[in-house]
């Protein structure tokens, strides 16, 4: 009963917050807090494209867009990129029974609880690996590889912090907490992407999203082909948190290793039965 008492403040707390975020400020207010978090978490601004007119609100500043050229979108073909910054917490070999092998803090998730649906064996013997977005990091999620976008899921939730202290003591933490789920086809499997919201996370915001608000679960499939390249948007964070990535069996390779920063755009595996590489002329 207590706990349920604690999830349903943290989950208020938590919707107020980024209901505030999402409130447009004075100038003269909003400025000097947005130079203090900025100069607090070492922010690098100048790769930040800022409005003529400056932020509106503290969730605008969050959710900040890049200059083109503040990141390099890795150019070789069979490269996955990184979809986001941040650090790279945790890879794992998926049980080949494709139902868990994701384990945190001890902790071995259900990917068919994570991603929302039944998985069946989509990612028996696959990989995967959890980002976390630390608050000075940028907040856009991008597709890691060219693919066909097959659905979308979006999951109500709990927005419990997604820093290791909370991780320890929430158990199934990222079965808890709000979600996006991206569902790709690629040249050679399945990927998918999933957002998941913590504590002052006002909204996941996303072009592809089913649309039914913050607290209703809901899914959107694509009838027809939606191809998107290795780069595009799909998200964005409006505060902090944590991306999931799974892939099926034999699709990738060569995935670096745990605790690496990570920064948009840059390689952290490779795609296999690719068959061109960049550079390459196509016969």
């Amino acid at each position: 009963m207590l706990r349920k008492v604690i999830y349903k403040a943290i989950g208020t707390a938590s919707h107020a917050i980024g209901n505030i975020s999402d409130l447009e400020v004075p100038k003269v207010v909003l400025s000097p807090a947005i130079k203090i978090y900025t100069m607090g978490f070492g922010i690098n601004m100048d790769e930040a494209e800022v409005p003529q007119a400056g932020y509106s609100c503290f969730g605008d500043f969050f959710a900040r867009r890049l200059k083109k050229d503040a990141r390099v979108i890795c150019p070789d073909k069979d490269a996955i990129i990184s979809p986001c910054d941040g650090r790279l917490v945790a890879t794992h070999d998926l049980d080949d029974d494709g139902k868990s092998g994701l384990v945190v803090k001890d902790y071995d998730y259900t990917i068919a609880k994570m991603v929302g649906e039944p998985v069946q064996d989509k990612f028996a013997g696959g990989k995967g690996a959890i980002i976390y977005l630390h608050p000075r990091d940028y907040h856009r999620v991008h597709v890691p590889f060219d693919g066909e976008l097959i659905s979308v899921r979006h999951i109500a939730g709990t927005r419990f912090p997604v820093a290791p202290w909370s991780e320890k003591r929430v158990t199934g933490l990222y079965e808890k907490n709000e979600r996006m789920v991206f569902n790709f086809k690629i040249s050679n499997g399945f990927l998918t992407v999933v957002m998941v919201a913590a504590f002052g996370v006002g909204n996941i915001t996303s072009e592809f999203s089913p649309g039914s608000g913050n607290h209703v679960s809901s899914a959107r499939t694509f009838k027809t082909e939606l191809k998107l390249s290795k780069g595009d948007e799909l998200g964005t964070f409006r505060l902090g948190s944590t991306v999931v990535l799974l892939w099926s069996k034999n699709s990738i390779e060569n995935l670096i290793s745990e605790e690496t920063p990570l920064i948009f755009g840059e390689k952290i595996a490779n795609t296999l039965n690719v068959s061109n590489t960049a550079g390459e002329k196509d016969e």
